[in-house]
């Protein structure tokens, strides 16, 4: 069997099994409340929650085994700090948060869009920059794949960059029992400015709802992969995608986030999402050989995760009193 009818066969379970949930749970269900007018975005919206189903799957069978046979450092098999961390992954991936926020932004987006537009301002479309070559679907999408990473890599820095901002973006950090699980561990302000970040800009670069999806739900797994408890050197590779081993730096106790950087910044190194490159660029790079442990000095947070959020969120508030 070859690959074209490997791929035809996985499209059409895919296909199936979306036509299926549409039509013998969600479209009743919208017609019994009323919400016909929504079935559209809700039938894209089964995407997310499909590919979450195999981000899960993938995580449980493939990087969960990955670091038993290859840990970063000894870990009980599954720690009470960890049980939090399932949650806001089932929350992320199996939900349709990116979606709603792309949704919801998109329409406020387009009726800015069309003032602009009498203004002479168009949106910065990829596919039209040269024609043949960036109008191609692959092409289009590792450059949308390319901004996109810089917008977060800004938006990382910046998260470390302003106190009220870090005392949110900490609860990632406070992690000391780094798994596959850790990539979601966040505030969920922080997480909702990050989706709408993402969701502008991909929307002022031009990418479709279907690319957008499949750009967010990549970036998702590979992140994944970064906060797993795994010791792998990507030799040369090391410098074209950001690694465990470069990931675990930024969250490692004194070096990644507490050193004294660049001037404003609280953290140090390592800000890149999927690739190093910005970090090379801004000089924010270090590539360890060494496994530190993780978490935040003078940082201790609750294992309950709705006391996580309230926690992250007087630590917030308080940074805006006066001293």
């Amino acid at each position: 069997m070859d690959l074209n009818s490997t791929t035809s066969i996985i499209s059409s379970a895919y296909g199936s099994v979306q036509e299926f949930l549409f039509a013998k749970i969600i479209g009743p269900l919208l017609y019994q409340f009323d919400l016909m007018s929504w079935a559209e975005d809700v039938f894209d919206g089964i995407d997310w929650f499909l590919f979450g189903c195999i981000q899960i799957i993938l995580i449980m069978l493939v990087l969960r085994t990955w670091e038993r046979l290859a840990p970063a450092e000894t870990q009980e098999r599954f720690s009470k700090a960890s049980t939090a961390d399932v949650f806001y992954t089932l929350f992320h991936r199996l939900g349709i948060f990116h979606g709603l926020i792309f949704i919801t932004i998109s329409g406020f987006f387009f009726q800015i869009d069309s003032i602009l537009h009498d203004f002479r301002f168009d949106r910065f479309n990829v596919e039209s920059w040269w024609p043949g070559v960036t109008s191609v679907p692959v092409v289009s999408f590792l450059v949308y794949l390319v901004l996109l990473d810089l917008v977060e890599y800004l938006y990382h820095r910046a998260s470390h960059s302003f106190s009220w901002w870090w005392q949110l973006h900490s609860l990632h950090h406070s992690q000391t029992v780094m798994t596959a699980w850790s990539d979601n561990r966040n505030h969920i302000l922080d997480d909702t400015m990050r989706a709408v970040v993402l969701a502008f800009f991909a929307l002022l670069f031009g990418v479709s709802p279907g690319q957008f999806i499949i750009l967010i739900v990549l970036s998702q797994f590979i992140q994944s992969w970064q906060h797993a408890n795994i010791k792998v050197h990507l030799g040369k590779g090391q410098y074209f995608l950001v690694s465990p081993m470069f990931h675990r730096m930024h969250h490692a106790v004194g070096y990644g986030h507490e050193a004294i950087g660049k001037p404003g910044v609280l953290g140090g190194c390592n800000f890149g999402i999927l690739f190093p490159w910005w970090d090379i660029v801004f000089k924010t790079a270090i590539f360890p050989k060494e496994v530190y442990p993780t978490g935040v000095r003078n940082l201790a947070v609750s294992h309950n995760l709705f006391a996580q959020q309230w926690q992250g969120l007087l630590r917030a508030v308080k940074e805006f009193k006066p001293k």
